[in-house]
């Protein structure tokens, strides 16, 4: 192991905590803005099918999806240029039937009546 001064270490323990803390504010504050964005749906009675920018009452293209990305929630069919999130992976950890939707304790909550 290389050395490290007591001062490095220090700052780095320092950097750690902070980078918690950071990703501890930024959960909160998304959760936050998600509740706003939520009620404002709610409040002018905009669909998810409309904020898709699909026609009302048109159903969503699930089945084309194979892969989800368990972090962000995002698809990706099998075709076309293979994104970022699954690249260089092996792609049966993500298909869609072996992984809940993304944040499966964060969406019901956001989307029921009661807040």
């Amino acid at each position: 192991m290389a050395y490290q001064s007591f001062e490095i270490a220090r700052l780095r323990a320092q950097q750690e905590a902070i980078d918690k803390q950071l990703a501890e504010v930024k959960e909160r504050e998304t959760r936050q803005v998600l509740i706003e964005m939520v009620a404002k749906m709610r409040e002018y009675g905009i669909s998810l099918n409309e904020l898709m920018g699909r026609k009302p009452g048109a159903q969503p293209d699930e089945p084309s999806a194979k892969y989800r990305d368990p972090v962000s929630g995002l698809t990706w069919s099998g075709r076309g240029r293979t994104p970022g999130w699954i690249a260089g992976k092996d792609r049966n950890e993500f298909l869609i039937d072996r992984h809940p939707a993304a944040r499966p304790d964060v969406q019901p909550a956001l989307f029921s009546e009661r807040q």
